[in-house]
């Protein structure tokens, strides 16, 4: 194949699969859901109708296959699922540009030393259940038996959804790989440098650490007219000062640290009520973990001072993901193969978190970024040009031909 026929068969199989599983007109493939059924579903035909084996794991992890002559697999894959009102690139580019590497690679005749599969991972956005990356824990034997009961917003299990859906992960073993050789995932960027330096693939050589938690500040609910300014213990005010003290030192002292408070709820929300209680949600990241576990020991003092004026305050952590560094090995094959393409490349860091993170931990494993439109993600915006999903399938190509090859695995 040739031109941009690679990158217009990837763009044109997004559509179809974001135009086949919308509700009420927006996108949204939850785990375990109808939509998330229809996306399997078409995922498989897609994977036979290139020639390749298709399975499903006890998770629902859906696989697709092109056999090699030896034991050992190189992986190649990202998620299936999406937030809730989301795009058509995040976590979907990255699977189907892998379909599409092995598709041209089985019509080319290719027979591979080592396995090539790609994987659609189940459940790393955390849209259904917050904890996320349920799929690859289970790939790599780091899921527990309680991460089965984890409860989505309606109060359903993790298991009882996976059970609905005709899936078993409490058979999680089942799911477990232990001939996986290399993980190597492509994504949008979901960030803005790539368009800004018009560079088209990103070789990430890190991903940040990822902190979440959940705080309740409460105070004492009254009137709002009757009560002075001066007897107030609103936590509404305590809540915006958090906030304030928490943004300003991010900035002050965490160069490409983030925090976010997603999310901000008062009780009982009343216009004419000082609220009782404030509920927030907040998204710490920063590539070191040193950095990061200060900047949580900053948090519990802030909210210890709290206390000590007489609110409540407490919080608790819901994700501790730390830092994960890329193979280096890997990198530069990433960076090699870019410069064998001809393309324009920027070695640089990933903010979001992925699959990657959890494999990265325990084998070699790789990104390759290509660029995000704006720098627009988790949004109905989101783009990614037919042109920079066919350099990424060029990329990935490249280095899933090198690490599928005999030599490449016994120097590794």
């Amino acid at each position: 194949m040739c031109g941009m026929e690679n990158g217009q068969w990837i763009q044109r199989h997004l559509s179809e699969l974001a135009e086949s599983t919308k509700i009420d007109g927006k996108i949204w493939r939850a785990s375990y859901t109808e939509e998330d059924g229809i996306g399997h579903r078409m995922f498989r035909r897609w994977i036979e109708e290139a020639g390749l084996e298709w399975r499903e794991d006890v998770l629902g992890n859906i696989y697709g296959r092109l056999p090699g002559r030896r034991s050992g697999t190189i992986l190649l894959g990202s998620h299936i699922d999406t937030v809730r009102d989301g795009g058509r690139y995040d976590g979907a580019a990255g699977v189907m540009t892998a379909l599409a590497v092995l598709r041209d690679l089985k019509a080319a005749g290719y027979e591979p030393e080592y396995n090539l599969e790609i994987v659609g991972l189940v459940e790393e956005e955390g849209s259904r259940f917050a904890s996320s990356c349920q799929g690859s824990c289970a790939i790599c034997g780091t899921l527990r038996e309680e991460d089965l009961l984890e409860k989505d917003s309606d109060g359903v299990t993790f298991l009882e959804a996976a059970n609905r859906a005709g899936y078993h992960p409490e058979r999680m073993e089942e799911a477990r790989r232990k001939d996986v050789l290399v993980y190597l995932e492509l994504h949008i960027e979901q960030g803005p440098l790539l368009e800004q330096q018009k560079k088209q693939i990103g070789v990430v050589e890190n991903i940040v650490g990822i902190a979440t938690y959940d705080i309740t500040i409460t105070g004492e609910q009254n009137h709002a007219g009757t009560t002075v300014m001066a007897l107030r213990r609103d936590p509404v005010v305590a809540a915006a000062r958090l906030i304030d003290q928490v943004t300003d030192e991010v900035m002050e002292n965490s160069p490409g640290g983030t925090a976010t408070f997603g999310r901000v709820d008062t009780d009982p929300g009343m216009l004419n009520v000082i609220a009782g209680r404030v509920h927030l949600l907040l998204d710490m990241r920063d590539k070191e973990e040193e950095r990061l576990r200060m900047r949580e020991a900053q948090l519990f003092r802030r909210l210890e001072a709290l206390r000590e004026q007489g609110f409540g305050a407490e919080a608790v952590r819901t994700q501790w993901t730390p830092p994960v560094a890329m193979d280096p090995t890997l990198v530069k094959d990433i960076h090699a193969a870019a410069e064998a393409e001809g393309l324009s490349y920027l070695h640089m860091n990933s903010g979001a978190g992925h699959d990657a993170m959890v494999f990265g931990k325990l084998l070699p494993t790789a990104m390759i970024f290509i660029p995000s439109q704006k720098g627009i993600s988790h949004n109905p915006m989101e783009n990614t040009s037919t042109e920079d999903l066919e350099a990424g399938f060029r990329v990935l190509r490249r280095v899933a031909m090198l690490l599928s090859a005999h030599e490449y695995c016994l120097k590794g």
